[in-house]
Order: C-alpha cells, then sequence, then structure tokens
C-alpha cells in the first residue's frame, strides 16, 4: 500500500475513531441506499478518511459520515466518496478509502482546521 500513500493530497494521521456511515448514493449497488453501517477510521486527513468496513462498498458511492473525534468529544458531519476498496486477510472486511466533498450543511471546514 506504500504507492497509495504517495497519491494522498494532505498528511494522513492514524486515528482511531468511531464512524457512523449513512449510504446516500450507491448507483452500482442502489439497495444499499439508505442503509447504516458502524465503522472505524484506520487514519485520517483534511481531505480523506481511510475506514473499515463489513460492506463491500462499491468505488463512486457517496457516504455521509459523523466522525466521533473522541479526545474533543465532538461529532463531525462529513460527505465524501469512496474512492478505493480492498478486502483485508479477513474476509468480508474492507478498507475503504473516501474523499471529503465539500457541501452546504457539512463540517468539512471545521474538520481540515482539526487535521489540516
Amino acid at each position: 500500500m506504500f504507492f497509495m500513500e504517495n497519491r494522498r493530497q494532505a498528511s494522513r494521521l492514524l486515528r482511531d475513531e468511531d464512524v457512523r456511515v449513512k449510504i446516500i448514493s450507491a448507483p452500482a449497488q442502489p439497495e444499499l441506499i439508505g442503509s447504516g453501517i458502524e465503522s472505524e477510521t484506520i487514519d485520517v486527513s483534511a481531505t480523506g478518511l481511510r475506514l473499515l468496513l463489513e460492506v463491500a462498498l462499491a468505488v463512486g458511492s457517496r457516504l455521509e459520515l459523523l466522525v466521533m473525534v473522541g479526545e474533543q468529544g465532538r461529532e463531525y458531519r462529513l460527505v465524501g466518496d469512496v474512492v478505493w476498496r480492498r478486502e483485508t486477510e479477513s474476509a468480508g472486511v474492507y478498507l475503504v478509502g473516501i474523499k471529503l466533498l465539500s457541501a452546504k450543511g457539512f463540517e468539512l471546514e471545521s474538520w481540515c482546521t482539526l487535521f489540516g
């Protein structure tokens, strides 16, 4: 996975934060729209997240993310697109790369201040 780190636009920080994921768009998996999934981060940056999921979300899916930053006791409401997915050595568990997006009603600016 070394090559993936070189494509990142922002510094990556190893973080284990709880995330509630809501699927708001999934062109390749319309049956998942509206579903909620509990997850956790592997790492975060100002522009993205790497999540550990038990659902094989397709690239191009759009997600609403509620990320609880434990040290702050604050939840951030974000939106992002799945840009890559890989199955881990544990069957049925996936690493998913999320690119965060700027959108009205979401807190990307506050997130960037925290992790930028």
